[in-house]
């Protein structure tokens, strides 16, 4: 990315990026996280300071929100309220909304697609282990799956913070469409692992490319959940359930 931009910033050389990763038939598509989003709203409403650069260095996990949502908010309130409060405390309603105005100004014709997941549980599992690994994406290297590192510890703690911290994030992006009427095409992982072909054909249909005459190539990554997963994911259904969170 940096090479791409040089010396402009992400806002001043966006035709840059647009430029580098348009492909031939014109179309141009990124995959971005709530937090991304976020930050690029501060950057264009000239909101993104050092203070938020600190609290970037700092990071979630460790800080004053993962001992809020760890040791206090889950068992104190509601999950509905909880939300609504983390909501009002640590999101940033207009950030998006200028984020999502930048794009639809250079992009006239932006749409939206939803990348979500039903097991909310498994995707507690899969971000615990790729945080204590370090590795999130596995490229198939000549069709050879490489074994992910083994994390022995199971933590019901941090995977329950994460449980809850991914229903925020998704509350959030739900609260987010409904404000600024967008219909997002959804795309459920677990359709997409189990038919791979047919979702990425409903996604180009979305899209208006003639699917037909497209040829889809098959994933170039490895999917990392493996039987410790599964494991891992009866446990702390049990535990969970056993603990009354």
């Amino acid at each position: 990315m940096r090479d791409i931009l040089g010396d402009s910033t992400l806002v001043d050389g966006f035709s840059k990026v647009l430029v580098a990763g348009t492909t031939p038939n014109g179309l141009f598509g990124v995959k971005v996280h709530s937090i991304h989003f976020k930050h690029l709203g501060m950057s264009v409403d000239g909101t993104w300071n050092n203070s938020h650069r600190a609290m970037l260095r700092g990071g979630l996990i460790g800080g004053p929100m993962h001992q809020l949502l760890r040791s206090r908010l889950p068992n104190l309130l509601p999950q509905a309220a909880a939300y609504e409060l983390l909501w009002a405390r640590f999101s940033s309603l207009r950030s998006h909304a200028t984020a999502f105005a930048f794009l639809r100004s250079r992009l006239p014709d932006l749409r939206v697609i939803w990348l979500r997941r039903k097991n909310m549980v498994a995707r507690a599992v899969s971000d615990f282990r790729a945080r204590k690994t370090g590795i999130w994406y596995q490229p198939l290297s000549k069709g050879d799956a490489v074994p992910v590192e083994q994390v022995d510890e199971f933590d019901l703690a941090e995977i329950h913070n994460l449980y809850c911290l991914g229903g925020f994030q998704q509350e959030l992006l739900q609260q987010f469409f409904r404000e600024q009427a967008i219909s997002p095409h959804c795309v459920v992982y677990e359709e997409l692992v189990a038919d791979y072909e047919s979702t990425v054909r409903g996604v180009l249909g979305f899209l208006g490319v003639n699917s037909q005459e497209t040829v889809i190539p098959q994933p170039r990554s490895l999917k990392q959940s493996d039987a410790i997963s599964e494991e891992w994911e009866e446990r702390y259904r049990k535990l969970s359930a056993e603990a009354g969170i």
